[in-house]
């Protein structure tokens, strides 16, 4: 099989595979604490959606469940506005409290007032990071090279489309800031590499426009610099481009092999991708500052689409027993895993979620969130449509 990620007509095909039931936002994994919501009123449409926001966001943390006999619990009051909500909450756990109150001006702004009120629960009583105000990018498939590239909240909801272009649309990544992105667009009949805000209809900004391939952009996690992958010479390699100057640096010179799918470690100082070089694609990780590259994985037939987490563990998809699975490893220094996150239907483009527990990949049409910690895997949403390449936010 070829290198995935070089061709408009690989990255535009994915097989029709038959849908798997939607499981529940809670499983088998980690064991959950209680937390009561019965205590919390919601008076109107919107303060009911806040509710039912913080809800969901409390169960796809995968800490808790809801019960209306927890002595953990959201008290208060949350009633409606001309245009979103007021809320007066106070959350109570194990002798400790805290005390939250906020008001909203939109559905959007209430949808966003439950993720921040979700967040702090989680991080206060677990002392761990959250993923309900985090956002997703990711494609939904038109049909031969026509894409669009959509946004939505962690749970699934408040979907925008951004781009509008009738082109094709690959590798859309977050930049650094969060309020930006980068995406490869054949809107001018070429792979093209643009910078763009996240917003619909954004003017896009030209970052890579050399003859041959242009894809695959992702900035370093410290803002300096995006690895790329360019075909200047012949084959595509990786590069990195300077932010401030411009310029860019030659990674790797394989003119028998291509690269593809650059993801970087969280210092900055490594880059890990996929390379054909051994025959079939496998991952690799350089050292940017003396461009040596060694071979990290060595079984299933390919390994690609990794994803480097702020933890320092790899996220990626191997083709193991006919299928890609998604499969983490726990450094680049660590030994590939004798057990699969996934299994069944081919499980691709897998993408860290900022809590460093969860991970959203694509699964047939749909996108799925799949909990390194046991729980079931949770359908992101139920629109039709072909949907694929989700990118998670940093945070």
């Amino acid at each position: 099989m070829k290198l995935k990620l070089l061709t408009l007509a690989t990255l535009l095909s994915l097989p029709l595979l038959a849908q798997i039931t939607v499981g529940p936002v809670t499983g088998v994994g980690k064991a959950k604490d209680p937390i009561n919501l019965s205590t919390l009123t919601a008076a109107g449409p919107n303060a009911t959606l806040f509710k039912q926001t913080l809800q969901r966001d409390l169960e796809l943390s995968g800490w808790f469940r809801v019960d209306p006999a927890a002595m953990t619990a959201v008290a208060g009051q949350i009633t409606d506005t001309a245009d979103g909500i007021n809320a007066a909450t106070q959350v109570r756990w194990a002798g400790q409290s805290f005390t939250w109150n906020s008001a909203s001006s939109s559905t959007a702004d209430t949808r966003r007032r439950a993720h921040e009120l979700a967040d702090k629960i989680v991080q206060q009583i677990k002392r761990k990071p959250g993923l309900a105000s985090s956002r997703i990018l990711f494609i939904k498939r038109n049909g031969p090279d026509n894409s669009d590239l959509f946004v939505c909240d962690a749970d699934g909801g408040n979907i925008q489309q951004l781009t509008f272009d009738n082109r094709a649309i690959i590798t859309p990544k977050w930049d650094t800031n969060l309020k930006d992105l980068f995406l490869t667009s054949y809107v001018s009949g070429h792979p093209v590499v643009y910078r763009m805000p996240v917003e619909p209809r954004a003017p896009k900004t030209v970052i890579a426009r050399y003859n041959g391939l242009n894809t695959s952009a992702e900035p370093s996690p410290d803002g300096k610099s995006i690895a790329i992958i360019l075909s200047i010479f012949g084959t595509p390699d990786l590069f990195v481009l300077d932010r401030v100057t411009g310029s860019y640096s030659q990674l790797t010179k394989t003119p028998n092999a291509s690269e593809a799918s650059p993801t970087w470690s969280p210092d900055s100082k490594s880059i890990c991708y996929v390379s054909d070089a051994s025959g079939s694609p496998q991952l690799y990780v350089v050292d940017v500052a003396t461009k040596q590259s060694r071979r990290l994985t060595t079984r299933g037939s390919e390994n690609v689409n990794p994803d480097w987490g702020l933890d320092g563990r790899i996220c990626y998809a191997t083709r193991r027993g006919g299928s890609y699975q998604i499969a983490v490893l726990k450094s680049a220094n660590d030994r590939e895993p004798d057990v699969t996150l996934s299994s069944g239907s081919d499980h691709e483009d897998p993408s860290w979620a900022p809590d460093g527990r969860h991970i959203i990949c694509s699964r047939g049409d749909a996108l799925w969130i799949l909990d390194t910690e046991g729980d079931l895997p949770v359908r992101l949403f139920t629109q039709p449509g072909k949907w694929a390449a989700p990118e998670w936010s940093y945070r």
